[in-house]
């Protein structure tokens, strides 16, 4: 499997951001030099790596905090519950024999063999030996019927409890695809229309190693290759939590020099020269996608007169808003 091969520390020979949210919880990429260590299912957000594999399996990071969850024995709710009516008969029981031992011999005087059968019928019949079978096969049924697969019984027991419910959307109750919905684009640039949008937000993206906006963007043209078609890729900016943003300078067919950018709306509308005439608009219309559930990301070009990628160019123009949302899994009530 690939995660074998992951190196769980790695020893760079440039500086790189990596992303281990998935390991430490950070919310931001954190930033390492040649020498540092990386843990085994950390992400690089940005640049290449070179690297040695120091260790695999448990004795990772990773592999470690996998193995502290595997080994992990919780006794749940429910257990709790069983293990309280348990004790409770058993002392009820205890209690009852001890009065009719009392009552039997020193009272009644009554012969040693019928008492010691009348203990035995209290014994055996107060005790609840029948009750974990019973409630395992009508769990077992409960969760059959829910069709869940569940390693544990616990986690049908503990669902038993539950008032609320939350799940991760993702996968979970849609589908593990981003998906742009091309009517619902909004226009912001007199001549555009959303197919040029479509097509400037393409630019903007990779076409190689692309995450799942890239992907989503890129398939919404007929061919993945119209992405740079008569165009020449100068430079490119990958997205990094600080810009939220990437972007593209490139030649046209006629030797002009051009940049585009997509990314959060925020970010691409403190670029645009009028912000304070659209930034009314742009606001309502995210609100207005935000209703439904989508989430936006906004496109802007640019032209580059001076010919050089280091120039910060002529005035953005705000192109428009694209709707991102994931659709719903088709066995998803």
């Amino acid at each position: 499997m690939m995660q074998l091969l992951t190196p769980p520390y790695q020893h760079l020979h440039q500086t790189r951001r990596r992303r281990r949210s998935a390991l430490t919880g950070e919310s931001l990429p954190v930033t390492k030099a040649p020498g540092d260590g990386v843990y085994s299912g950390s992400t690089c957000k940005q640049g290449e790596i070179e690297a040695i594999v120091i260790a695999t399996g448990v004795h990772t990071f990773f592999g470690k905090a996998a193995h502290l969850v595997d080994s992990t024995h919780q006794v749940g709710h429910f257990q709790k519950v069983l293990t309280a009516v348990g004790n409770f008969c058993i002392c009820s029981i205890a209690v009852g024999m001890i009065i009719e031992i009392i009552v039997m011999y020193p009272i009644q005087h009554r012969d040693y063999r019928p008492g010691i059968d009348n203990l035995l019928v209290l014994l055996i019949g107060g005790i609840p030996i029948a009750m974990p079978t019973v409630l395992s096969v009508t769990m077992a049924i409960g969760s059959h019927r829910l069709g869940a697969i569940t390693k544990r019984m616990t986690a049908i027991e503990e669902m038993a409890v539950m008032d609320v419910l939350c799940s991760d959307k993702t996968g979970t109750l849609t589908l593990k695809k981003l998906t742009v919905d091309k009517n619902l684009i909004e226009v912001f640039t007199k001549g555009i229309d959303a197919d040029t949008v479509v097509l400037m937000a393409a630019r903007a993206s990779r076409t190689e190693n692309q995450d799942v906006i890239d992907t989503a963007i890129v398939g919404m043209l007929d061919d993945p290759k119209e992405a740079r078609a008569g165009v020449r890729e100068i430079h490119f900016l990958p997205f990094n939590p600080t810009n939220k943003r990437t972007a593209l300078t490139y030649i046209d067919g006629e030797g002009k020099w051009h940049r585009v950018s997509k990314g959060a709306p925020e970010q691409i509308l403190h670029l645009a020269h009028n912000t304070s005439d659209i930034e009314r608009r742009v606001h309502a219309v995210i609100d207005k996608l935000a209703e439904r559930g989508l989430r936006s990301l906004a496109v802007a070009y640019q032209e580059v007169p001076e010919g050089t990628k280091q120039s910060p160019g002529g005035p953005w123009q705000f192109i428009g808003l694209m709707p991102l949302f994931h659709p719903p899994r088709p066995d998803s009530a």
